[in-house]
Formats: structure tokens, C-alpha cells, sequence
């Protein structure tokens, strides 16, 4: 019996020595346990601080309208972690809308740019008139044709003052002059007879009612002297589809596309809106053949016919009437006259601010239009287009 008691101390014994040598052991999970305890407590505390404590958030309902039409992501309260891609994402976008805003401006100086050196006419968005915006004219505005026509014309065509050149002296007479009455009303509405008549300058305009064959050499002749025009173009001749590459010609070489109307009829004996109606729609057809936004601003009336209503309603069209201060019989094909002599007329015809009303159908116009540009640069003139 005693052997046995000492068999179970020792027994006894011995496990409690080897639970003394394992409870270091035992320590070592325990102690991280705890930390791992002590941890979540801290963060648990430090979280409810931040989000308890210090400044309450805005809450919806003092929201201010203009807040109210943004995104909820920018009126809702954003926690710490939701804050931070909101702050960075403005950091990468904002280079972005500057770079797009310099490549805007980059290609509006590219436009430009491109216009001061072709000379082209700039593109602008354009806006067809209606009755409604342009009616009912003034019970003032008369619908006769000038009061200084020619007693036998019928159709009140213009005339212009002759002045005439001494090719030796370089003298310039003026031998007859448009009434007063008339000079006011061209004064009046803006429409162009002679302008900068106190400059040596001129203006070279072409009329072209259809083609014959020689618009394309006039061009030719413009753009190797380096010179710009206006061409009035009708119905007629933008209606042929042949005639296509000629328009834009005009436009791309930075010339004047003008308006000669779309029916080419005699403008005091329309109604109202058949007067408008004949610029609506040649301005409708060049537009749709140039393919760009092109506002025609300058109309010159078939046979030079006019009325103060015409004056009136083409200025309220922000469009500008433009007779001519020299003319001669060049527009009949099957008479033209031999070029020495058209060119002698020409010659005389020059005086400060002349307008030229040439014919593109006149084969002496473009014969001659390169010794006629010499002429009147050799007499210390500029050349201009006419809305300069």
C-alpha cells in the first residue's frame, strides 16, 4: 500500500512539474489574445469617436436649392474612406478639361489662322428671315422706283453718275450726278454706290446671272494678281450643278458670294414676301452647295431696280445693297465689244471709290481684267473687297 502511495505522488508529482514547464507556453497565446482584445477595443472607441464627436454634419433638410440640383455624392456626408477618391478624382479630371479647353482655342487660331491666309471668308452660322420678324414695313416707306429714273424705263433701272478720266492728266471730271433725293435714301439705308470716295480706292464686282463658259478664267486672273472681288450669283447660275466647283471657288479662293436674287426679276414690283422670298432662297442654295454656314450680306438688285421698301426690308435682312458706279455694255454675248476699246472705257471709268460692275458671261471682261487690274494699281490704287 505505501508502494503504491509513493508510486501515485511520484506520478502525481511528476505532472504537476510538466504543468509548470508548459504554462509559459500557455502564456504566450494568452497574451496575444488579449492584445488582439485590447485592439479591437481601441479602434472600435477611435471609430465612434470620429464619427460622434467633433463637427455634426449638414444635415439634408438645410440643404440650399442649388445643392438640391447637384449629385447626392456631392450633398450626402462622406465618410473618411468615401472622401478621399472624391478629393483625387477632381485632381485628374480638371487637366482634362484644360486640355480641351486649350485644344478648342488651338483650333479656333488654327481657323483663323487658316482664314487670314486663304483669304476665305469666314463660315458663320445663318438665319433665313420670316415674314413675321420683318413685317409689316412702315406705312412711310414707298414702293416706287427712284424719282430720277429715266422717264422711258419701265423697269426703273439704275444709273450712275458719269465720271470720266483724262488718261493723260489722270484728271477726273464728274459730268452727272444721281438726285440728292436718292443719294439720302442710299445714305439712309447703308446701300453702296461708290464707297471710301475720299480714298484712291476700288472695288471690282461681277454679275453672274449664268455661266458662259468664263468665270473660271476670270478667277484665274484674280488669284494670280492677288486680287479679291465680289460675285453676285442668281438663280441660274447656282442651280447648275456644273457650276458647283465655280461657287466654291469663290468661297475657298476669298472672294464675296453676294446675292443677285433667285429669279433674277425686276424687286420693286414684288409683294413683300416674294421679295423676301427671292434672297431666302438663293441664300438657301448656296449654303447647301458650299456645305458651310455662310450668311450672305450683300445683294445687288437685277438691272440696279429698286425701291426704298427694297432698301428697307434688305437692311432689316442685315443684308447691304450695292449698285455701281461704272458700267458698259458687257453683258450682251453676242455683241461684245473688242477689248482694246472696253478696256480704254474701263480705264476713263476709274475714280476714288469706284465700284465696277463687270459680267462674268463677257469673254472682253475676261480678256481684258488682268491689263485692267495693272491700270489701276499703276494709278496708285488699291483693289479691295467690298466689305472692306
Amino acid at each position: 500500500m505505501s508502494e503504491n502511495k509513493n508510486t501515485a505522488f511520484q506520478t502525481s508529482s511528476r505532472s504537476r512539474r510538466r504543468v509548470k514547464r508548459q504554462r509559459p507556453w500557455l502564456a504566450v497565446p494568452l497574451a496575444i489574445l488579449v492584445l488582439l482584445i485590447a485592439a479591437a477595443l481601441f479602434f472600435a472607441v477611435r471609430h465612434a469617436i470620429k464619427k460622434w464627436g467633433g463637427t455634426k454634419p449638414t444635415e439634408p433638410a438645410t440643404t440650399t436649392e442649388a445643392q438640391q440640383d447637384t449629385t447626392p455624392a456631392e450633398t450626402e456626408p462622406q465618410t473618411p474612406e468615401a472622401t478621399e477618391p472624391v478629393t483625387t478624382e477632381p485632381a485628374t479630371e480638371a487637366p482634362d478639361t484644360t486640355e480641351a479647353a486649350d485644344t478648342t482655342e488651338a483650333q479656333a487660331l488654327d481657323t483663323t489662322e487658316a482664314a487670314e491666309t486663304t483669304g476665305s471668308p469666314v463660315a458663320e452660322a445663318f438665319h433665313l428671315y420670316t415674314p413675321a420678324e420683318l413685317l409689316p414695313v412702315p406705312e412711310d416707306i414707298s414702293y416706287d422706283f427712284f424719282s430720277d429714273i429715266n422717264g422711258d424705263d419701265e423697269n426703273g433701272s439704275w444709273w450712275f453718275g458719269g465720271m470720266e478720266r483724262d488718261l493723260e492728266t489722270g484728271e477726273v471730271t464728274q459730268l452727272y450726278e444721281r438726285h440728292a433725293e436718292t443719294l439720302d435714301l442710299l445714305d439712309k439705308y447703308g446701300a453702296i454706290y461708290r464707297k471710301n470716295a475720299d480714298q484712291k480706292v476700288t472695288y471690282l464686282t461681277f454679275d453672274c446671272g449664268y455661266e458662259y463658259g468664263y468665270t473660271g478664267k476670270i478667277l484665274d486672273t484674280l488669284k494670280d494678281k492677288n486680287v479679291k472681288a465680289v460675285f453676285f450669283v442668281a438663280g441660274d447660275f447656282v442651280n447648275d450643278p456644273e457650276n458647283y466647283d465655280l461657287l466654291k471657288r469663290m468661297y475657298d479662293e476669298g472672294h464675296v458670294i453676294g446675292s443677285h436674287t433667285d429669279h433674277h426679276k425686276v424687286m420693286p414690283t414684288l409683294s413683300d414676301g416674294e421679295f423676301i422670298q427671292e434672297l431666302n432662297e438663293l441664300q438657301r442654295k448656296v449654303n447647301n452647295i458650299l456645305g458651310v454656314d455662310y450668311q450672305i450680306h450683300y445683294y445687288r438688285p437685277p438691272q440696279g431696280s429698286c425701291s426704298e421698301r427694297d432698301l428697307y426690308l434688305a437692311r432689316k435682312m442685315d443684308i447691304t445693297t450695292v449698285f455701281w458706279s461704272f458700267a458698259y455694255g458687257d453683258y450682251d454675248t453676242q455683241n461684245q465689244k473688242e477689248v482694246p476699246v472696253a478696256l480704254e472705257l474701263a480705264e476713263k471709268g476709274l475714280h476714288d471709290g469706284c465700284v465696277y460692275l463687270l459680267h462674268a458671261v463677257s469673254s472682253t471682261n475676261a480678256a481684258m481684267l488682268g491689263d485692267l487690274i495693272d491700270f489701276i494699281q499703276g494709278q496708285g490704287y488699291e483693289i479691295r473687297r467690298i466689305d472692306q
